[in-house]
C-alpha cells in the first residue's frame, strides 16, 4: 500500500486491532505464501528481496489502480489523514470492494516492469540466490508478477475475493508485524517480513540483499547484508542504503551481488 512521505516514528496501532489482524492472516499466510515457496529451502545461498512498486514495477499499483478505476480522489484523502500502518492498509482495502481479480491484474498489466529484471532474476538464481518480492501490496498482484519473473515466492497483504469480487476486507500477515526481537520499532514492517523468509530458506542476513526505492522500504534496506536503493523516492532510502542505482536497470546488482 502507500506510505507516508515522511520518514518520523509510526503511531502505535491499537492492540485489538494487531491482534484481530494476527489471527485473520496466520492461516492465509501460511496456505498462500510459504507454501507457494521453493520446496528446498536449503538448496539456496543468499537471497534477493524485491519491492515492488515503483522497483520491479515503473509505477505503483495502487495509485495506477486509483486512476484507472476512479478513486485517486479518496485514496489521497486516506494517505493524507496519516493513519497507522495497519489501519492505512484496511481502508485503503475498502478502495477495492466490488473489484474482480481479472480487473485488478489489469491494471499490474498496464504497469511496465523494467526491461531487465527478468534476466537478473534468471542470473541471480544461478548465482545461488532465491529471489522474492516483499511488498505491502496484495497476493493476487504479487503473485502476477513473481511468476512473470521466474521468482520462488511473493510476501504481500491478502486481498479478500467471495464469489469473484474483493470484499474490501484484507488480512495482514503475522510475519510482517513486530514481535519482541524485530529490528525496528514499527508496528508493520517489511524488514520484519525479511527476516522471516530468510529464517525460512535458512540464509544468513550477511547473505541477503534487499532492494527498494521508499520509506516503507527504509527498515529492510538497512538491515539486509547489502541495501540497495534503486531510484530513491525518499532521500533517506539513499542515506541508509549501501548501494545507489540511480538507473532504470538491475544490471548493477549483479556487480553488487
Amino acid at each position: 500500500m502507500v506510505f507516508n512521505t515522511m520518514f518520523i516514528p509510526r503511531p502505535r496501532v491499537n492492540s485489538v486491532t494487531l491482534y484481530h489482524s494476527i489471527l485473520l492472516s496466520r492461516r492465509l499466510f501460511t496456505e498462500r505464501n510459504v507454501m507457494h515457496t521453493a520446496a528446498n529451502p536449503t538448496s539456496f545461498l543468499k537471497m534477493a528481496i524485491f519491492d515492488m512498486d515503483n522497483t520491479l514495477l515503473h509505477r505503483s499499483f495502487i495509485h495506477t489502480a486509483a486512476a484507472q478505476l476512479g478513486f485517486t480522489e479518496q485514496l489521497q484523502h486516506i494517505i493524507s489523514e496519516c493513519h497507522p500502518d495497519v489501519v492505512r492498509t484496511q481502508m485503503i482495502a475498502q478502495l477495492l470492494k466490488g473489484r474482480t481479480q481479472e480487473e485488478l491484474v489489469a491494471v499490474v498489466q498496464s504497469i511496465p516492469v523494467v526491461e531487465d529484471a527478468a534476466a537478473v532474476v534468471a542470473s541471480l538464481i544461478e548465482r545461488g540466490y532465491v529471489c522474492g518480492i516483499i511488498s505491502d501490496s496484495y497476493t493476487c498482484i504479487t503473485n502476477h508478477v513473481k511468476e512473470k519473473l521466474g521468482m520462488h515466492f511473493s510476501c504481500a497483504n491478502v486481498l479478500s475475493f467471495e464469489e469473484g469480487k474483493a470484499t474490501g476486507v484484507v488480512s495482514i500477515p503475522a510475519n510482517f508485524l513486530r514481535v519482541d526481537d524485530s529490528g525496528c520499532m514499527h508496528d508493520y514492517c517489511k524488514c520484519n517480513m525479511m527476516h522471516h523468509m530468510r529464517s525460512h530458506y535458512a540464509i544468513s542476513l550477511e547473505n541477503t540483499l534487499a532492494i527498494g526505492d521508499g520509506v516503507n522500504d527504509i527498515c529492510m534496506i538497512r538491515q539486509a547484508g547489502t541495501g540497495i536503493a534503486f531510484n530513491a523516492t525518499h532521500a533517506k532510502v539513499n542515506e541508509v542504503a549501501d548501494h545507489i542505482v540511480d538507473e532504470r536497470s538491475f544490471m548493477p546488482v549483479l556487480g553488487l551481488a
